[in-house]
C-alpha cells in the first residue's frame, strides 16, 4: 500500500512532465510560427480549462506548475481568443484558479491563509502608490485611466505571484518542481533564441541581426536570461565535486548564448556583475580568479567573444583618455548612448518637478519631450529613473527598500541553512538579483510580467524555505536528507511557537 508521503513525489513528477510538454509545445508554436485558428484556440483553451480544473481540484499544485511554465510564453501566446477577450485571458485564468483554491484555506495547514513577513509591507504600500500614479495619470485624459490599468497591470501580476506563491507552496518538493520548471523554460528561451539567430542568416546591420525572442525586444530578453541563468550556475559552484552537476553547465551556457545573440551592452554589463556576486559569495578564490580574468580581457580583448568586443566597441566613437572631461566622455559615445545619457538628464528635470507623486503612470514617454534636446517621446531607459519620475521619489526609495529585503532575506538563507539544496538556490538567486540591479540601469526591464513574475516567484520560495528552515531546525530535522525523507522522520511536539520575520508559527510544523 502506498502512503501519501510515498506518492506525493510521484504526483509532483506527474505535474512536472506535464508542464514540460506544455512549455515545449508552446516554444514550438511560437519558434515555427505555428498558425491556431481562433475556434481552435478556443476550444484547445476551454478543453484544457476543464481537465486543469478537474485534476487541480484534488491537486491543485498541478496549476501552479502549468503557470509557471506558461508565464514566459504569455505575451506572444495571450490565451484571449484571438484578441476577443483581452481581460480574461489565460495567465488571469490559471491565477483567478489558484486564488480561489488559496482562499478556501486549501493550502493552511497549521498555518494562517495570509502570511506575515517583512517584505509585504513595502510590497503593498508601493503598489497603493502605483495605483496613485495611474490615477494621476488619468488627469491628462479620461482615456488614459484604462491604458493605465492595463499596463500597470503588467507590473502588479509578478507582484501578486509573490502572494500567491508564498501562501502556497509549502513543501521543499513542490519548490523544487518549480525550480525546475524555471531552469527548463530559461533554457528552453534560450535554445529559441539561438535557433532565431540562425535563421536570421546574413543580414546587412545590426539592429536586423539582435534576437527578440518571447518578448520581441532584445534588451528585455538579455535581462531575463539574466533574472534566472545562475540558477544551474549556483548548484554547480556549491557541488563542484561532483560529476553530475557539471552537466548545469549545459542550460548556463545556451542562456549565456542567448544572451550574446541579443547583442546587448546592458544585458553583457549585468551578466559580469552576477558572475562577480556569484562568485564572491561563494568563493573569494573563485572571485580572486575572475578577476585577474578580467584584467586579461582588458589587457588581450582577443579573449572575449568577437559579437561582445564588437557590440561593446560601438559605445565610443573615439578613444577616451583619463585626462578628459565628462562633456569629453559624452562627446565620444555613439549615437544611441549620446541620446540615453541626455534622456537621463531630461528625466532628472523630471523629477525635480514632480518629486513627491510623480507626473503620473506610463507618462514618461509623452513628457520627456518637453525636458530634453531631442524633443520626442523615448523611453528612460532606466527603471529608477522611470519610477522616481512616474511615481515619486518615496515610491523610488521604496522599490529600493522592496529589493534590498528580497537581497536580505536571500543572503541569510544562504548564510544561515545547512540544507545543500536550499544553499545552491540562495547562491544562484544572489547572482540574479544582481544582474537585474545592473540590467535595469540601462532599461525599464521590470514592467513586463513575462520577464519579471519568475523574479518573484523565486523571492517567494526564498522567504518560504527560511521558514521550513527555521522549523526544521527546532524539530531537530536533518537537513542532509533526501528530498520526501523527513515526513517520514519521527517528529517532536514543541508546545512553543516560534517567530520569524515578523510571523508566527507552529512549534510542531504542519500536520501530516
Amino acid at each position: 500500500m502506498t502512503t501519501q508521503a510515498e506518492a506525493q513525489p510521484k504526483q509532483g513528477a506527474g505535474a512536472f512532465i506535464f508542464s514540460i510538454i506544455i512549455a515545449t509545445t508552446l516554444g514550438y508554436i511560437i519558434t515555427k510560427e505555428v498558425y491556431i485558428p481562433t475556434w481552435i484556440m478556443a476550444i484547445g483553451i476551454a478543453a484544457g480549462g476543464i481537465v486543469l480544473f478537474l485534476r487541480g481540484i484534488s491537486h491543485p499544485e498541478m496549476v501552479t506548475y502549468v503557470l509557471v511554465a506558461y508565464l514566459p510564453f504569455s505575451s506572444e501566446l495571450a490565451g484571449d481568443f484571438g484578441g476577443l477577450a483581452t481581460a480574461f485571458n489565460l495567465t488571469n485564468i490559471l491565477l483567478i484558479f489558484v486564488i480561489l483554491v488559496w482562499m478556501t484555506g486549501r493550502y493552511a495547514v497549521d498555518e494562517p491563509i495570509w502570511i506575515k513577513n517583512s517584505i509585504n509591507p513595502p510590497l503593498i504600500l508601493f503598489l497603493l502608490i502605483g495605483f496613485i500614479a495611474v490615477l494621476r495619470g488619468s488627469y491628462y485624459g479620461s482615456g488614459r485611466l484604462w491604458i493605465g490599468v492595463i499596463q500597470y497591470k503588467r507590473w502588479i501580476t509578478p507582484f501578486i505571484l509573490f502572494f500567491l506563491i508564498l501562501n502556497t507552496v509549502k513543501d521543499k518538493q513542490t519548490i523544487k518542481q518549480i525550480v525546475n520548471v524555471i531552469i527548463f523554460v530559461t533554457t528552453l528561451v534560450g535554445l529559441m533564441a539561438i535557433y532565431d539567430y540562425i535563421e536570421i542568416g546574413n543580414v546587412s546591420s545590426l539592429e536586423k541581426a539582435r534576437v527578440g525572442g518571447i518578448v520581441d525586444q532584445p534588451n528585455m530578453l538579455a535581462a531575463f536570461f539574466n533574472y534566472y541563468m545562475f540558477l544551474p550556475l549556483g548548484f554547480l559552484l556549491m557541488n563542484m565535486r561532483k560529476f553530475k552537476y557539471w552537466l548545469l553547465l549545459i542550460p548556463f551556457l545556451i542562456c549565456f548564448r542567448g544572451i550574446m545573440v541579443t547583442f546587448s551592452r546592458g544585458g553583457y554589463l549585468a551578466f559580469a556583475l552576477g558572475m562577480y556576486a556569484i562568485t564572491f559569495f561563494r568563493s573569494k578564490l573563485y572571485f580572486a580568479f575572475l578577476l585577474f580574468f578580467t584584467w586579461l580581457a582588458a589587457l588581450n580583448p582577443i579573449l572575449l567573444p568577437a559579437g561582445i568586443r564588437y557590440r561593446m566597441g560601438q559605445t565610443l566613437e573615439q578613444p577616451v583618455s583619463y585626462v578628459e572631461t565628462t562633456s569629453d566622455i559624452e562627446g565620444s559615445l555613439e549615437t544611441s548612448s549620446r541620446s540615453r545619457v541626455e534622456v537621463w538628464k531630461g528625466g532628472l528635470k523630471m523629477v525635480a518637478d514632480y518629486p513627491f507623486f510623480g507626473v503620473g503612470y506610463d507618462l514618461f514617454q509623452p513628457m520627456i519631450k518637453y525636458y530634453w534636446s531631442g524633443e520626442r517621446p523615448i523611453d528612460a531607459h532606466n527603471t529608477y529613473l522611470i519610477i522616481a519620475a512616474e511615481m515619486g521619489i518615496p515610491a523610488l526609495i521604496i522599490f529600493l527598500w522592496l529589493i534590498g529585503l528580497v537581497f536580505w532575506n536571500t543572503y541569510a538563507l544562504y548564510k544561515s541553512t545547512h540544507d545543500p539544496y536550499s544553499k545552491a538556490l540562495a547562491l544562484g538567486f544572489l547572482g540574479g538579483l544582481f544582474a537585474l540591479l545592473m540590467n535595469n540601469m540601462f532599461g525599464s526591464r521590470l514592467d513586463s510580467q513575462e520577464v519579471f513574475s519568475y523574479f518573484w516567484i523565486l523571492a517567494a520560495m526564498i522567504v518560504r524555505l527560511r521558514i521550513i528552515d527555521e522549523r526544521e531546525r527546532r524539530l531537530g530535522v536533518p537537513q542532509n536528507i533526501p528530498a520526501g525523507a523527513a515526513g517520514a522522520i519521527q517528529r517532536p511536539v514543541l508546545d512553543r511557537r516560534y517567530k520569524l520575520d515578523g510571523c508566527w508559527f507552529d512549534g510542531a510544523g504542519p500536520k501530516s
